[in-house]
């Protein structure tokens, strides 16, 4: 399996918890989602300093997958949770 195929799966794996987790538990996503939004831009920031720098690529970067793993957590739980309220908001 290639190194792109490898970063897929694990954008999707955090996609697909990101749904889960803000389906069931909305308002606690909510709550921790500034936390890991800031945490997620500092680590692109890093990553964009380290690639321009030096000529890298992104399979170079070891941790990189991760943040990109967090960043479709928060995408995913982001879009559930925010249907969910939506809806309650609009039920009311």
């Amino acid at each position: 399996m290639s190194q792109k195929s490898k970063r897929r799966l694990l954008q999707l794996f955090g996609f697909i918890i990101g749904l889960l987790f803000g389906y069931f538990r909305p308002s606690q996503f909510q709550v921790f989602l500034p936390i890991l939004a800031i945490g997620v831009g500092i680590g692109y920031f890093i990553f964009s300093t380290t690639i321009s720098d030096e000529e890298k690529s992104v399979d170079d970067v070891g941790w990189f997958p991760f943040v990109q793993m967090i960043m479709y957590f928060i995408i995913g739980g982001v879009l559930s949770s925010n249907v969910l309220l939506a809806l309650e908001l609009l039920s009311q």
